[in-house]
C-alpha cells in the first residue's frame, strides 16, 4: 500500500503531502490544477527517467519521498532531482539505480497514465493473473526455476566441454610428464637428506682410508713402524750410555701403540643403509629430472604439485560434465511435468477466467466488448526441448490476453488497444473477476476518458467493489467516482503570487459536497446533486 507521496519543489509544487488509506482514494481538481504534477512525481518515485526542467523555478532541487507498507515492513523510495540535470534515486536511504527500483516498484504499484506503460500489457503480468486463477503460481514460480537451472547447466556444461576439449592434446603432454615424475616419486625431503648422507658417507669413507693407512704404518705386524721401533730400541739397551734414548723410545712406543689402538676403533662400520651405488644411482635419478628444472629441487617440487593440480582439474571437469548430465535428465523430467500441469490448469481455468471478465465489461457498460485468452507457442530463441516439445520459463505455452472493445471488430493483442481508458477498464474487470484482496496499489489517471452518464455510475460502483481489501488511487473528473471514495483529495492551485502554487486537501463534510458539487457544475441544484450522490454512495 502506498503510504504517502511527498513532493517538494516539484513544478507548481512547493510542498505537498498526500496521505493515502486502503479502498477508493480520488484526487480531483480543475483542469490545469497541477493533477498531472502529482503523476509525475509519482513516475519519478517509480523510477522513471528525471527531466531536470521539473525542478521548481529558482531551487536547485526537487525531491519525491514515497512511502509504502508491502505487509511486512515499510519500504521508503527517495528521489532526487538537481536542477544541474542531475539525480538520484534511494530506497531505504540506500543509492540505488532505476532499474532495481523499477522492478521492486513494479511489486507494489500498478499504474495505469497516459505517461506510463500499462502492466497489463505485459504477457508475464496476464500470465500471473491466469496462474491466479487457476491456482497454480507456486508451480508457475517452480516451472520458471526449473527453466533457469537447465539454462545454466547448459552453459555450464558447453563451457566446460570446450575446456576438456581444449585441453585434449594439453593432456597427453601432462600424463606423459606424470609418469616420467611417477616413476621418480621425487620429494624435497629425500633429496635434501640424501645429499647431505652422500657427503657425509664420502667424507667418513675418506677419512677411514687416512686411518686405515696410519693404522698399517703404526702396526706391530711385521713392516710396521712400530715393530721396526721396538727392535732398534732393543738392539740400544745393551749399549752403554743409551739409556736416555731408550727410555724416550720406550715412551714413543707407548704412545705409538696408543695411536694405533685409537685408529682401529675410530674405523669402526660405514652406514651400510645405502649403499654409494644405490645413493648414486638414487641420486642421478634426480639429476637427469632437475636437468629439466634448472637444477631446482624447489621448482621440480613446485612442478610435480602443478602437474597434479592441472590433471585434477581436468579430471575434476568431467566429474562435474558428468554430474551435469545426469542432473540435466532430472530437471528437464521436472520441467516437462511442470509444464504439462501448467497447460492442463490454464486450459481449465480459461473459460471461467473468460466468462468473469467478460460479465465484469458488461457491468462497465461494456456490453459488447470481447475478451477471450489465446495460447501461443514458445520464442524459438528462449525455449529448449523437452519431452520432443519446445518449452520456455512460462511453460509448452504462454496465455495472452485479447480484447477488442468494439463490436464487430476482432479481439487483438493489448497493445492494439488505442484507448488508454477502455484498457484501464479492462484491468479493472480483471481485478474484480480474479477476486480477493489484491498486494499491488492500482493507480488510474484516465479509467475515466470518454464516460458519463449511467455507465459513470457503473464505473463508480466497479471502483468502490473493486478497492474492498484493496488500495485504489484514482485521478477523476467524475463526481459519480468522487462520492464513492474512502478518501478524497482534492488539487488547487492558487495564482494570486508571482508564482503559481499547487497544493492537496482533504475533502471532508460541506468541503466534499462543494469540490463534488463544483464538479457537477456548481450552483445549489449541483450541491443537492452532490448530497444525493453522497447518500447513495452510503447506502
Amino acid at each position: 500500500m502506498l503510504c504517502s507521496l511527498r513532493l517538494r519543489n516539484i513544478a507548481t509544487i512547493s510542498d505537498t503531502t498526500l496521505e493515502l488509506s486502503n479502498g477508493l482514494n480520488v484526487l480531483t481538481g480543475e483542469t490545469g490544477a497541477g493533477k498531472s504534477i502529482l503523476v509525475d512525481g509519482l513516475l519519478l518515485a517509480l523510477g522513471e527517467r528525471a527531466d531536470h526542467s521539473i525542478v521548481r523555478p529558482g531551487e536547485k532541487l526537487a525531491t519525491v519521498e514515497a512511502l509504502f507498507n508491502d505487509g511486512e515492513a515499510e519500504i521508503l523510495v527517495r528521489r532526487e532531482v538537481f536542477s544541474s540535470g542531475r539525480s538520484r534515486i534511494l530506497l531505504d536511504d540506500e543509492l540505488t539505480d532505476l532499474e532495481t527500483t523499477r522492478e521492486r516498484m513494479g511489486e507494489l504499484v500498478d499504474l495505469h497514465t497516459q505517461r506510463s506503460t500499462p502492466a497489463l500489457l505485459s504477457r508475464r503480468v496476464q500470465q500471473a493473473f491466469l496462474d491466479a486463477r487457476a491456482g497454480i503460481l507456486e508451480t508457475a514460480s517452480a516451472v520458471r526455476g526449473f527453466y533457469r537451472r537447465l539454462g545454466q547447466i547448459d552453459q555450464r556444461t558447453a563451457e566446460l566441454e570446450s575446456a576438456v576439449g581444449a585441453s585434449g592434446s594439453r593432456r597427453e603432454l601432462l600424463e606423459h610428464e606424470a609418469s616420467i615424475l611417477g616413476s621418480l616419486s621425487p620429494s624435497r625431503e629425500e633429496y635434501l637428506d640424501l645429499s647431505e648422507r652422500r657427503r657425509r658417507v664420502e667424507k667418513d669413507l675418506k677419512l677411514r682410508e687416512s686411518l686405515s693407512l696410519l693404522s698399517d704404518l703404526l702396526s706391530p705386524e711385521e713392516g710396521g713402524f712400530l715393530k721396526a721401533l721396538r727392535e732398534r730400541r732393543m738392539e740400544l739397551e745393551n749399549v752403554q750410555g743409551m739409556e736416555e734414548i731408550t727410555d724416550l723410545v720406550r715412551e714413543a712406543e707407548i704412545a705409538i701403540e696408543e695411536a694405533s689402538h685409537i685408529c682401529s676403533s675410530r674405523i669402526g662400520a660405514a652406514d651400510e643403509s645405502w649403499s654409494i651405488g644405490d645413493m648414486d644411482a638414487r641420486l642421478d635419478e634426480y639429476g637427469r629430472l632437475l636437468g629439466r628444472y634448472g637444477g631446482d629441487i624447489d621448482r621440480l617440487m613446485a612442478r610435480v604439485g602443478e602437474v597434479a593440480a592441472e590433471l585434477g582439474g581436468i579430471a575434476a571437469m568431467e566429474e562435474e560434465l558428468s554430474a551435469l548430465a545426469a542432473e540435466r535428465t532430472s530437471v528437464a523430467a521436472a520441467l516437462a511435468s511442470g509444464s504439462g500441469e501448467l497447460s492442463l490448469a490454464r486450459s481449465g481455468a480459461r473459460p471461467s477466467f473468460v466468462e468473469g471478465v467478460s460479465a465484469e465489461l458488461a457491468r462497465l457498460g461494456m456490453e459488447g466488448a470481447v475478451f477471450d485468452v489465446v495460447f501461443g507457442g514458445p520464442p524459438r530463441d528462449r525455449s529448449v526441448t523437452v519431452d520432443g516439445r519446445p518449452c520456455c520459463s512460462d511453460g509448452f505455452e504462454i496465455p495472452e490476453f485479447i480484447f477488442s472493445a468494439n463490436p464487430g471488430m476482432p479481439p487483438g493483442p493489448l497493445q492494439s488497444v488505442p484507448s488508454g481508458g477502455e484498457l484501464s477498464r479492462l484491468s479493472l474487470a480483471i481485478k474484480l473477476a480474479q477476486g480477493g484482496p489484491g498486494g499491488a496499489t492500482t493507480i488510474f489517471d484516465e479509467i475515466d476518458s470518454g464516460v458519463g452518464g449511467t455507465v459513470a455510475h457503473l464505473l463508480a460502483d466497479s471502483l468502490a467493489r473493486a478497492s474492498n481489501g484493496r488500495q485504489f488511487v484514482v485521478i477523476t473528473h467524475l463526481a459519480q467516482i468522487a462520492a464513492r471514495a474512502d478518501r478524497h483529495l482534492s488539487v488547487v492551485k492558487d495564482s494570486s503570487g508571482d508564482l503559481a502554487t499547487t497544493s492537496v486537501a482533504l475533502r471532508e463534510g460541506e468541503d466534499r459536497v462543494a469540490e463534488i458539487a463544483r464538479m457537477l457544475g456548481g450552483g445549489e441544484a449541483a450541491s443537492d446533486h452532490a448530497r444525493a450522490l453522497l447518500g447513495r454512495s452510503r447506502a
